[in-house]
């Protein structure tokens, strides 16, 4: 497992989502204006997981399932 990608949230600078990698942690997202520009991002950041730059990629709908997928998986990395 490679990635675990977060829903779309609003943020005081926009809309936007964070990604969780093993290498590098949690890695805010750029904030958009519109939510369908995040959106239209986070779907482009899943479909390129799924043709192989991170297999094994995580999807998440709310905020609470990315935080546990996401600290899990810290735990599991420092192991």
């Amino acid at each position: 497992m490679g990635i675990i990608v977060g829903p779309v949230l609003k943020h005081p600078e926009g809309y936007g989502f964070d990604v969780w990698t093993v290498t590098k942690g949690v890695i805010p997202g750029y904030p958009y204006c519109r939510i369908e520009d995040a959106y239209y991002a986070r779907n482009a950041e899943i479909r390129a997981s799924a043709q192989g730059r991170a297999p094994g990629a995580i999807v998440c709908q709310t905020l609470d399932e990315f935080i546990v997928k996401s600290n899990g998986c810290e735990t599991l990395a420092a192991a």
